[in-house]
């Protein structure tokens, strides 16, 4: 058929085969006239070199006519490239369209644990933290630079994940003051960066702060916390809290990993060039009106851009009127880099007289633009310049815009909106906010021009309504250093060079147009394609203009006179119209079932094309589907590997091996092609970058895939090697995608009546075609089947609205002799009837060949469907589609699993085409489930599509295989329908001819023929029946009379009836067998399903719920006689090889898991038991197994000096000698600080939470040798002599630095999860199923706890019913095996509750009044009189005992609700505990085996049964041979484990025999016992996550508990644990201030100058600010020395083992109740100016961490503030040990030196206090002395004439004498001249 169509083809005339030059990268470089040719191109393209000559020209402008040489030449050419056929059609996607993008809820929790090296002096921080529009505060601290807070802080959120990811979290550090409090520092940190960490959490991270006004100033201060960000179902990993004074703060910084420790400053530079093809609309009501009347042709959108990034928005200016604005304006934002904001937000806006509205949204991913790697791979975002795409709501003229969220970001675009040309780029500040040469150039533009608009300013658009243009200029040096964001015009580089356009050819086809909604389906139906606002005939816009088209063809904007012409390419050819819509067509109704409306294409297949002009840029898009094709392939092989998996076990690793293989062939084809490729002139730096990165990867996957394939390194697991594949599969779908747009996508969108209804997308990148194969797109001239959407948020239970079968081709005109290469064979074409004589795509395809077919559906079964009804079932039928033609199936009601069982004729089908075309790709057939409901239309359940099997007539008939088709309702997986669909064509003797069908049943149903249907045989399915639980009530009445129901394969069991649910829920007769037939083939096994029904009055029964089993795999067991198992341990026979093998498994296993790690070890000895059998003794060689113990008591027996235990009337008892343990060599321990410290459980409990701790540690240093690893491990050979053994023991002194102050503390296993979750649930003898029961709804995929409406306890076992019957029902089923018996038990359960974590909040003021509610059955136990106020972190330290009866009472509800005064009190959260799976689960999770055994103290043996008892009883149970106890060993089986059994009673040297601590190493080590060996459940803690059930699977908090349970039929056990709380210790602190030195002088005096200060020192404890101490004033120190002579007390309560001061204060005047918190104890001392005046000015302060601060300087002259700072770990001591120290210490203030203080400390308990008490400042009891100040320290104020003295006559005395002599002088001159004349006259008077 192909020649004689081309020949048709060819007559009409085709477009000119533009001649093409290839690069050597199939990059197309289109010649010109002009060129006479390329230099240093080659043609790659060998099979066009053949017949082309090469000087054949270009013809563009000319009308394509063509002689007939070319027209062989391509001939040519097109049979060489198609010699192998292609697929026809896309890959099959079971998929029918992705569901809704989910609000989903996330819970933000932060806390802010403490803040250190803040900037300023004496400030009074206060931390804020604002997410989005919610902000919370923190308590504010006084007068310190580094507070500690430790406060928890929870933030909801609902939203959908990708918008929610762009929030970001804004936390900053206040100087709180009355009136406006002073920003210290901030950080910002997006919500995104946060959910991509690990565990979705920062843990206990320094932030580091920065002041965003100003950047050069550096860091602020740093500020420690916990930041993690939680969905629904997120599992939070808790990380033990580490209080450790000296931490290294870079090195722990909250930043993720990867990044450098030091960011600098960088800034972001987004360029925005101009955008195009924007919708013209206004979108303000008053413009349309105007619009209407006045007929403005004008582009009525006045388009600005918002670019957002990091919490800060900048935007350009406003461009009237104007569709294609130019704006060449850039917005530089400065943030930190590497950025913890992860995208860039563009966001096009039209300004409105209003408001403004969004034209569309862009986001792009720095992660995408920019490589994190080190060295040279590494490179800065970059972007462009280039195009991106604009997607969002319908271009419609419309008043209202219906999808306007479209625009905003929110769903998928379902329009073209224009395209914007954006350039990033990104500089880095090497010191502070320098110039640059980028700024540089803008300096001059900057300074000239004045900012042109006010909008630029920062905020998160808030400022949008200050619109008017201030016209000051803006200080440029305020903006070049605050992180505010700057807005500038620019001019365009030189270097960015004129894009060089591309003509593209979209060409498509239409095969079948079905499935069309009846709602539409009434008015004409047509398609339109359209690419950009290319094809887009309703509301496109205008195209580029003139001066943007390729220069060498000139064309111009002619005014669209036909109606596809609107701006069309008229220099293509003058008559070349643009077909983008189908003929409107009135479809008809589908034949059968008349559910769908259908277009009859027929034998006639209309057409659409239209040319469209884009950048040459395809390269982007040929390197993008490169790598996608290896993806794909990859995945399918992983799929495939994934299905072999199923079947066999060899088959898939080799099948796996080959597919890396193959990937790592074609990685190394890309890396060739890649290295070679010329330089191009239209690439970016991105472009550059991105291909090295991608070939850089590429490398390094194919090195990886073979050593993978050769194993070099490990051996690896199948199920690894397909992890690290589809690894892969990710790291390549991430370089994918290609953030640089080239071609905008294709819509296709579906008009009825000329309205757009409905619309498939496609990306243009699939589209694309290239000759080189491995670039074409993969839907590329292939037939692909699309199901059209509605647009915007589609209703919850919407139909596909139709269903497009389509060839589709987009190329450059070059290549468009390629447009019709891959369409099926057998058409003729046909032209446009306006453009016969030219060239030209068709106008449709006619295939005349047609042929009969009939589709036979064979609908066998399904399973797991969704419920669709209240009561948890659905009434499922199918709907199956092909062509025109629908048919459903029955209806079967009430299941999830219905068997159908059915098969669907479709006769009188007519398929047009060549046949074999219709074998290699036939139609596809789709299947709709659907519930039928009584009342109203029938519910979607999920839909799939699958193709055909085709027979011809000619061929012989094979029936084909039923296969699992997945079924999906939205992204929701909906179950597998089991069925196959055969195709077979009607032969010319009519449908006689076919093979014959099964006859139908009385309702005329056809039956699936028996050839087709699976190969059953006979299975025995037994049903072990336990009970029900948790029943919640049904149609308003509890369940009283519960039956279970068990169905598979149409046969079915049922359990006896409870009788009374309330007195016992289980089932008296416990196991039931039946028999069935099931497929032989284990994948075709339908579904097991568990009904439970009540028994109401008058013999009604209620459905109460549904569970449905759909993989049998797990309850198959193989028919062998299962006794076999036991009965090979009896006396021990164990043929040599189990027990070799099981030798070989070293004990480091054990390490692990069994126990915390441990101390010492024990050897056993796995000798030969000869007693029992000699003969198979010798062939078993003894084994050393080595068991790992953390006794003290438990040294090898040759080593008499370490042998603490002895014997007292008859008890073994630890009794602890120090023996060579020196105390010397440990340095500070607790044990050291207070002697009457008592060993208690929460000692053991601290020493456990460290061992935890370090063994994390040990964990995360991999690679270091394990006994290096664990600090605490005493490593002991025995084959060394007692030296070496001595020096080893003495290192591991030195090591053991304060194990809470005892050398071995017993320790207990802290699990981070539940108890559950380390066993598999306790499901090991029986299995717990959930009833469910109401609708799945697609919101609550996953976690519905709501449906969930009892459980049913039991299990199965399938195997393969034996021949002989006999011998099989005479003894007990096999499922009853170890099974125990299920009468009622009385227990004794003891609940142990330590403490909670991470409450959430339930009071307005961020805190909760926690207390404890324990249920079981109808106990309740409240708690509420011992509730603690005010905390989030409360330690109960509670103890509780209920007396219970299994089963009735066996669920633990353990409730922590906040107390309320007033009103009720709200449940924070509960944790169920299920106590009978734990009874009886052989784990033993009764009573956790204990690490040590001891008799009495604080870890003495709690359990009832000592550890031999339950050794024995262990072995009975599984009869096992033993135990044998025997001196030094103990025997079970064939197993001999030795070990220490005698021990020496200290004082009176008697030795005592006792095997209790070997059999309990032993039990530690049970899971080595072979056949019946599993983990016993050890000494634990369990952390149990708390949940509310007002939202679902969110995390509230966390609960450290554990429960004991004893039978009542065994002795009683012994009291209770004692675990309250420690009580805090009483202190007393007595700090001396003596003197102070070099106090820098702050007053200056009037008279002299001189300076001097007045000095004081204040003291507090952090935390008790109200008992502030000051000394009195040292006045006018001239030197900076004071002399104090003064005493502070303060007393204070302390927990020593958390190093925590405990605080109990009222948070404000209203709070009714003190609240308690724990923070480090640390002593802030500050040295002041006194003032009269004016307020005193802070001169300096210290603050000592009194746990751990540096020695005091011996003198003045040595103290040193920068010894002080950097004192290493041996340099600082603890007040708590050294309890007095005396010396000099520095303050400082803005880390410079301010002065020096000579104090002492003394530190005693509150008892010594008592005893010796002191006086505060100098008074009694032992009192101080005054202190000798110098004369000069005064205040003038008190003593003015002191001052006089001091001041005036000290310094001018000789000044004050003499001016004295001179007025005595002058008095005397005065008088003696006025008295003269009085004195001569007298005289002369007188006379003598």
């Amino acid at each position: 058929m192909e020649k004689p169509s081309k020949t048709k083809y060819r007559s009409h005339g085709s477009f000119h085969p533009e001649e093409t030059r290839k690069g050597m990268f199939g990059l197309k470089l289109k010649k010109k006239k002009k060129n006479k040719a390329e230099k240093g191109l080659i043609l790659a393209n060998k099979a066009a070199q053949d017949g082309q000559s090469e000087t054949e020209e270009l013809q563009e402008g000319a009308s394509l006519q063509e002689g007939p040489e070319g027209d062989v030449v391509h001939d040519d050419v097109i049979l060489t490239s198609s010699s192998a056929l292609p697929k026809r059609r896309s890959k099959l996607l079971t998929k029918i369209h992705d569901g809704e993008v989910k609000s989903q809820n996330y819970q933000i929790s932060i806390t802010i644990i403490e803040a250190r090296q803040l900037v300023g002096e004496n400030i009074d921080p206060v931390v804020t933290i604002e997410i989005g529009d919610e902000k919370k505060q923190s308590t504010v601290k006084e007068g310190t630079n580094s507070p500690f807070y430790n406060e928890y802080f929870v933030f909801d959120f609902i939203g959908p994940q990708v918008h929610l990811f762009d929030k970001i979290i804004k936390i900053s550090v206040f100087h709180h003051k009355l009136i406006g409090s002073i920003l210290i520092g901030s950080f910002k940190v997006d919500l995104g960066t946060v959910y991509n960490q690990p565990g979705h959490q920062f843990c206990d991270k320094w932030a580091l702060l920065t002041d965003p006004s100003d950047i050069r100033t550096g860091t602020k201060g740093y500020l420690k916390c916990d930041i993690s960000v939680t969905g629904k179902g997120d599992i939070l990993n808790t990380n033990p809290k580490t209080s450790d004074a000296e931490e290294q703060i870079e090195k722990n910084l909250l930043i993720p990993q990867g990044f450098p420790s030091e960011r600098p400053w960088a800034r972001f530079y987004v360029r925005l060039y101009k955008a195009e093809g924007l919708p013209k609309m206004n979108s303000s009501i008053m413009a349309n009106v105007t619009k209407a009347f006045v007929g403005d042709s004008k582009d009525l959108v006045d388009p600005f851009v918002e670019v957002s990034f990091a919490g800060q928005t900048g935007r350009t200016t406003v461009q009237k009127n104007c569709a294609d604005p130019v704006w060449n304006e850039q917005i530089v934002f400065k943030e930190m880099f590497p950025p913890l904001c992860r995208r860039v937000k563009i966001q096009v806006w039209d300004e409105g007289s209003m408001n403004d509205v969004a034209l569309a949204t862009h986001f792009i991913d720095l992660k995408k633009i920019s490589n994190e790697q080190d060295g040279d791979k590494g490179f800065l975002p970059t972007f462009g310049p280039a195009w991106i795409n604009l997607y969002g709501s319908p271009r419609n003229h419309s008043l209202m815009d219906d999808f306007q969220e479209l625009n905003e970001g929110f769903g998928e675009g379902v329009s073209f909106r224009g395209r914007i040309l954006v350039e990033i780029a990104v500089e880095i500040l090497s010191g502070g906010a320098q110039e640059s040469k980028f700024s540089k150039a803008l300096k001059e533009l900057k300074l000239s021009s004045k900012d042109k608009d006010s909008k630029s300013s920062k905020g998160s658009g808030k400022d949008k309504a200050d619109k008017t243009n201030d016209g000051k200029p803006q200080q440029a040096s305020d903006k070049t250093h605050s992180t505010e964001v700057e807005v500038e015009s620019f001019d365009v580089p030189p270097e960015i060079i004129p894009e060089k356009y591309e003509e593209f050819l979209l060409f498509g086809a239409f095969f079948e147009a079905t499935m069309i909604d009846r709602k539409i389906g009434d008015k004409p139906i047509s398609f339109e394609v359209s690419i950009g606002n290319f094809g887009n005939l309703i509301d496109g816009g205008s195209h580029h203009g003139s001066k943007k088209k390729p220069a060498e063809s000139a064309e111009e904007d002619s005014l669209p006179l036909l109606p596809g012409g609107e701006g069309g390419d008229v220099a293509q050819d003058a008559s070349f119209s643009v077909t983008s819509t189908t003929h409107p067509e009135k479809p008809l109704v589908t034949e059968g079932n008349r559910n769908y409306n259908y277009l009859p294409f027929e034998a006639k297949k209309p057409c659409v094309s239209f040319i469209s002009v884009w950048g040459d840029q395809t390269f982007r898009l040929h390197w993008s589907n490169s790598l996608e094709k290896m993806a794909e392939l990859l995945e399918e092989s992983i799929e495939e590997v994934r299905e072999l998996l199923k079947i066999s076990e060899e088959a898939p690793e080799e099948k796996m091996k080959h597919a890396l293989n193959d990937f790592a062939i074609q990685s190394r084809a890309f890396i060739s092609e890649a290295e070679k490729k010329p330089k191009m002139l239209n690439q970016t730096t991105l472009d550059k970058k991105r291909l090295t990165l991608c070939w850089q990867e590429l490398k390094a996957m194919a090195k990886e895939a073979n050593e993978i394939i050769e194993q070099q390194k490990k051996k690896l697991s199948l199920d690894e090697i397909v992890r690290e594949a589809q690894n892969f599969v990710e790291k390549i779908r991430f370089l994918v995608d290609e953030p640089q747009h080239t071609i905008p996508d294709v819509f296709i969108w579906m008009l009825s009546n000329n309205k757009r209804v409905a619309y498939a997308r496609v990306a243009s990148r699939d589209l694309l075609y290239s000759p080189v194969q491995a670039h074409r797109g993969k839907h590329c001239g292939k037939i692909q089947t699309h199901f059209f959407k509605l647009p915007g948020k589609r209703p919850a239970g919407w139909s596909v609205q139709a269903k497009v079968d389509m060839y589709l081709w987009l190329g450059s005109t070059r290549y468009s002799t390629a447009i019709l290469d891959n369409l099926p064979t057998g058409y003729e074409l046909e032209m446009p009837s306006k453009v016969m004589g030219t060239n030209h795509p068709p106008a449709s395809l006619l295939y005349q060949a047609q042929h009969t077919f009939q589709l036979r559906a064979h609908m066998y079964q399904a399973r797991g469907l969704i419920a669709a009804d209240s009561n948890g079932l659905s009434d499922p039928f199918a709907k199956v589609t092909f062509l025109s033609h629908c048919q459903t199936t029955k209806i079967i009601s009430q299941t999830l699993s219905p068997t159908w069982n059915q098969m669907l004729l479709f006769n009188e089908l007519v398929l047009y085409g060549d046949e074999k075309e219709l074998v290699e790709s036939p139609p596809l057939v789709v299947v709709e489930l659907y519930d039928s409901d009584a009342v109203g239309k029938p519910e979607y359940l999920g839909a799939t599509v699958a193709a055909p099997v085709v027979m011809l007539a000619d061929q012989d008939y094979e029936p084909p295989q039923l296969s699992y088709h997945p079924i999906f309702c939205g992204n929701v997986s909906g179950g597998d329908l089991l069925a196959v669909f055969e195709l077979l064509q009607v032969p010319s003797s009519g449908l006689q001819g076919l093979p014959p069908v099964d006859p139908p049943s009385v309702a005329q149903v056809y039956p699936v023929p028996a050839n087709i249907r699976p190969v059953l045989s006979k299975y025995c399915v037994e049903v072990l029946f336990w009970g029900v639980r948790e029943m919640k009530k049904v149609q308003l009445l509890s369940v009283d009379r519960p039956q279970v129901l068990i169905e598979c394969g149409g046969q079915g069991v049922k359990s006896c009836v409870i009788q009374s649910y309330k007195n016992n829920p289980n089932f008296s007769v416990q196991a039931e067998a039946f028999e069935v037939e099931l497929p032989e083939n284990e994948l075709l096994h339908p579904p097991l399903s568990i009904c439970v029904v009540d028994w109401r009055a008058f013999g009604r029964s209620t459905l109460v719920g549904t569970c449905t089993i759909n993989c049998l795999k797990q309850f198959l067991c193989r028919s062998r006689d299962p006794l076999a198992v036991t009965s090979q341990m009896d006396g021990g026979q164990a043929e040599p090889a189990t027990a070799g093998s099981l030798m070989e498994s070293e004990s480091s296993g054990l390490l692990d898991s069994a126990q915390a790690p441990p101390t010492d070890h024990i050897y056993v000895d796995v000798e030969p038991p000869p007693t029992v059998v000699p003969d198979s003794a010798q062939a078993q060689p003894a084994i050393l197994l080595d068991i790992p113990d953390s006794s003290p008591m438990l040294v090898p027996e040759h080593k008499p000096d370490a042998q603490e235990a002895g014997k007292e009337d008859g008890k073994v008892k630890d009794v602890r000698k120090p023996s060579r343990r020196s105390t010397k060599r440990r340095k500070r321990t607790i044990a050291d600080e207070s002697a009457e410290n008592v060993i208690d459980w929460w000692s053991k409990y601290y020493a456990s939470l460290k061992k935890a701790q370090q063994a994390k540690e040990s964990m995360t240093k991999e690679g270091k040798d394990k006994a290096e690893a664990k600090p605490d491990e005493v490593v002991l050979d025995i084959e060394d002599g007692p030296k070496k053994k001595k020096d080893k023991m003495l290192k591991k002194k030195l090591k053991d630095d304060g194990n809470d102050g005892i050398p071995n503390l017993a320790v207990l296993k802290i699990y981070d999860g539940d108890l559950e979750s380390e066993f598999d649930h306790f499901e090991d003898w029986v299995k717990t199923f959930e009833l469910f029961r109401g609708k799945s709804t697609e919101e609550e995929q996953g976690l519905d706890g709501d449906r969930v409406i009892g459980k049913f306890k039991g299990s199965f076992c399938i195997y393969k019913s034996p021949e002989d019957l006999t011998s099989e029902d005479s003894r007990q089923l096999r499922i009853q095996q170890g099974i125990p018996p299920n009468h009622p038990i009385q227990v004794l359960i003891r609940v142990y509750i330590v403490a909670a974590f991470n409450l959430s909040p339930a009071d307005p003021d961020g805190k909760s009044d926690p207390y404890i509610v324990l249920r079981l059955g109808k106990t309740e136990i409240k708690d509420r009189d011992k509730y603690i106020p005010k905390q989030l972190n409360p330690v109960f330290g509670r103890s509780f005992e209920i007396q219970a009866t299994f089963p009735k009472e066996s669920l633990l509800s353990i409730l922590i609700y906040d107390h309320d005064m007033i009103g009720t009190d709200d449940l924070i959260g509960e944790t169920k505990i299920d106590l009978e799976n734990r009874f009886y689960s052989k784990h033993r999770a009764t009573c956790g085996l204990q690490s040590q055994y001891e008799i009495e103290g604080y870890n003495a043996w709690r359990d009832t049964s000592k550890p031999t008892e339950i050794l024995t009883k262990l072995c009975k149970d599984n009869k096992l041979d033993g135990p044998y106890f025997r001196p030094g060993k103990i025997q079970i089986g064939s197993k001999v484990f030795s070990g220490k059994t005698v021990f020496t009673e200290e004082d009176t040297e008697e030795t005592v025999e006792s095997y209790e601590h070997l059999a309990l190493k032993v039990l530690h080590s049970w899971e080595d016992i072979p056949m019946v060996g599993c983990h016993l459940v050890p000494e634990h803690i369990e952390t149990r996550p708390l949940y509310h059930k007002d939202k679902p699977g969110m995390e509230q908090g966390r609960l450290q508990m554990w429960v004991d349970m004893f039978p009542k039929d065994m002795p009683p056990p012994g009291p209770p644990v004692d675990i309250s709380p420690r009580k805090p210790k009483g202190y007393e602190l007595r700090v001396t201030i003596w003197n102070t030195q070099d106090v820098i002088l702050e007053d200056e005096n009037i008279f002299t100058g001189q300076k001097s200060s007045d000095i004081y020192v204040k003291g507090w404890i952090k935390g008790l600010e109200d008992d502030k101490q000051e000394t009195d004033v040292h006045y006018n120190s001239l030197t900076g020395e004071g002399n104090f002579n003064w005493r502070f007390l303060f007393p204070f309560q302390y927990l020593p083992a958390e190093k925590q001061m405990v605080i109990t204060k009222r948070e404000n005047i209203f709070s009714l109740e003190k609240m308690e918190c724990k923070t480090p104890a640390v002593l802030v001392l500050q040295v002041w100016d006194f003032e009269r005046l004016s307020s005193d000015d802070f001169l300096g302060s210290l603050e000592m961490n009194l746990n751990s601060f540096p020695r005091a300087a011996k003198s003045a002259k040595a103290c040193d503030l920068s010894k002080f700072e950097n004192a290493s770990e041996e340099n600082r001591i603890s007040i708590f040990q050294q309890k007095r120290v005396r010396g000099w210490w520095p303050f400082a203030k803005s880390k410079e030196l301010t002065g020096k203080v000579e104090a002492e400390f003394h530190l005693v308990t509150a008892e010594e206090a008592e005893k010796n008490p002191v006086g505060k400042a100098r008074k009694e009891p032992e009192p101080l002395a005054k202190p000798n100040r110098p004369d000069t320290s005064f205040s003038w104020f008190v003593s003015p004439f002191k001052c006089l003295y001091h001041l005036i006559w000290k310094n001018y005395k000789k000044y004050i004498i003499l001016a004295f002599i001179l007025i005595i002088l002058i008095i005397f001159l005065v008088l003696f001249i006025y008295t003269l004349p009085g004195a001569i006259s007298r005289r002369i008077v007188v006379g003598s």
